[in-house]
């Protein structure tokens, strides 16, 4: 077999590959009942992150509000994309940021575009001007902090609202706080890319450690490949740091049982931090652990001093920190009220109520 033999058999079976990638949402688009508007999402990627809560998990979440939902598989090409649009005939794609190299309005004229933004995307330099070259062509955005949506009406969105991520609240009874070792946890995505974060981490773990003997640091997101070294960066006597390989979502909730506390740092003086919404807290507020943040991004506008504890003063972030693993009962009694607030505010439930409220209104459907 000659060298270019692969390459031809592989031209050979991509439409077939293609074809069966897209017969999942054909046959779901053919079960599809009811007589509500239809939407469409186009998530970034598959089903883990911010995809599969604000796309994926969202679409879901619509159904209860009389909406038909179908989210296209993300390794569809544009052609299979474009095929499906015009047999379906939505009434809105639901489009979920750059970071997908066909989401990009101007490839689907004629149906309404509702953006989807977490991040401040228009900040990172690859990103930047696919963002930037789709606001003016969009019916609206939906932005998950104000930051975001002030950035997204001064780029040219006709509109732009805010709606914090949201998920489905875990069932399961969580350890009590009485029984979790001294364990902190900071659950950042790529944590050694955010060197101003890091920094916080590292000075108010080094400072603990001197007062609470077996205290761990428990970092996230470790792939093959990373530096091992990583963990090192955060030694301090008596603080043990361990980094755990990335995992399935449910044992990414399921590793928060024995926490005590959990770091949510945002550096202000970032330009990309400054867009952060509450992705990585939702698996504290699920899981009963009091939060340790920035007072940046949203953070402000949801904890109280009763929910969390939010400062930009590491010396105060230490004091509280201190107090609160020294008392198991007040670790609980602000894991407790968090909770609650985080039914209210951030369930898919109230992140879905509020989508379809933009949606209707954005499309003028009653």
């Amino acid at each position: 077999m000659t060298s270019s033999a692969p390459t031809a058999l592989k031209k050979i079976l991509r439409p077939p590959l293609g074809m069966m990638r897209a017969l999942p949402v054909h046959f779901a688009h053919a079960r599809l009942g009811g007589r509500g508007p239809m939407a469409l999402f186009l998530p970034a990627r598959g089903p883990s992150g911010a995809s599969l809560l604000r796309s994926y998990a969202m679409a879901e979440g619509l159904r209860a509000k009389g909406w038909r939902t179908l989210v296209l598989p993300w390794k569809l090409t544009l052609a299979q994309r474009s095929r499906f649009i015009a047999r379906a005939l939505p009434d809105v794609l639901v489009m979920q940021s750059a970071r997908h190299e066909l989401n990009d309005p101007a490839l689907y004229p004629g149906v309404p575009v509702i953006y989807d933004m977490d991040d401040a995307d228009f900040h990172l330099p690859h990103l930047a001007e696919a963002v930037t070259r789709a606001m003016p062509r969009v019916t609206a955005v939906i932005a998950g902090s104000r930051y975001i949506a002030d950035w997204a009406v001064g780029a040219g969105a006709p509109a732009a609202h805010v709606v914090w991520t949201g998920t489905r609240p875990t069932a399961r009874r969580r350890p009590v706080q009485a029984v979790r070792p001294p364990v902190i946890a900071w659950a950042q995505t790529r944590p050694m890319d955010y060197v101003a974060e890091a920094a916080i981490v590292r000075d108010v773990m080094a400072r603990l450690a001197h007062r609470h003997p077996g205290l761990t640091l428990r970092l996230y997101d470790r792939h093959p490949g990373n530096d091992s070294r990583f963990p090192a960066t955060f030694a301090a006597p008596g603080l043990a740091v361990e980094w755990r390989e990335t995992c399935r979502y449910e044992e990414y909730l399921a590793s928060f049982d024995d926490v005590a506390l959990g770091f949510a740092p945002l550096a202000p003086e970032m330009p990309f931090s400054r867009g952060k919404s509450f992705g990585k807290v939702l698996a504290y507020l699920d899981a009963r652990v009091p939060v340790l943040a920035s007072d940046a991004g949203e953070h402000g506008c949801f904890f109280t001093s009763d929910t969390g504890v939010v400062t930009n003063d590491n010396d105060r972030m230490v004091a509280a920190a201190d107090r609160l693993l020294a008392d198991p009962a007040a670790r609980q009694r602000m894991a407790d009220s968090a909770y609650g607030r985080f039914v209210s505010h951030l369930s898919l439930a109230e992140a879905a109520r509020r989508t379809d409220r933009i949606l209707r209104n954005s499309l003028e459907l009653t």
